[in-house]
């Protein structure tokens, strides 16, 4: 009898598993699954004519951003990318420069023009950054898995961990937080289905240094 109840309680686990796609905390539950409606995608609902506008501090090894704004501007719908052209300045740069996204990850597409790309990159690592962990559509809940980064020999999750009302110069959005820590610091970024990109970061490295931050600062939705 105890052995039936030992087999039927792990296969009852396992399903529980499954169907909660692995998440944890006070996420989907059996009762509350997640649906297509809480899917987010990378550049989700943008078109010609869309604009948004960050501040961002940016840290590389190769070219850095402090205090700069930058302003994204989707001029073109070329079929399959968008043109998208940028301006970014601080108190010490001034650049423009227009780069092809592809509609699908927002990943470039052909070559940065060299006189562009110090200040391209360091936009590349940051606000653009989400390419990389949000690969394919994820869900915006509670607790949903995102990713997975490496850090020595540990791997440490990307998850969902909060859902706010994040206030915001561009505006109030309704918010999840996605969020990982390595030593004494948490990482965190903030989306919303409202946004085709995160609304703000503050992302450190391994050695706890401030790796990036911004925020939206405006925005022209279409």
């Amino acid at each position: 009898m105890f052995g039936i109840l030992g087999v039927f309680g792990v296969g009852v686990s396992i399903i529980i598993i499954a169907i909660g796609g692995g998440f944890s905390g006070s996420g989907p539950s059996i009762l509350h699954p997640s649906t297509a409606a809480d899917l987010w995608t990378v550049g989700q609902g943008i078109k010609q004519g869309t604009v948004l506008n960050y501040s961002l501090t940016g840290i590389g090894s190769r070219s850095s951003l402090i205090n700069a704004l930058v302003s994204m501007n989707f001029v073109q719908d070329t079929g399959s990318a968008w043109k998208v052209n940028f301006y970014i300045h601080n108190d010490s740069v001034a650049k423009n420069g227009s780069v092809l996204l592809a509609k699908q990850q927002l990943t470039n597409v052909g070559s940065i023009d060299s006189s562009f790309k110090a200040y391209y990159e360091p936009v590349e690592s940051s606000v653009l950054s989400i390419r990389d962990i949000a690969r394919e559509p994820k869900y915006l809940a509670i607790g949903a898995p995102w990713d997975s980064i490496f850090v020595a020999f540990s791997s440490i999750p990307i998850r969902v961990t909060d859902h706010e009302t994040l206030q915001t110069t561009a505006g109030t959005f309704d918010a999840f937080t996605l969020s990982y820590t390595i030593g004494s610091k948490t990482s965190k970024i903030f989306i919303t289905h409202q946004i085709p990109l995160p609304v703000r970061a503050e992302v450190y490295d391994s050695e706890g240094r401030l790796q990036y931050q911004y925020e939206l600062v405006g925005k022209r939705l279409q």
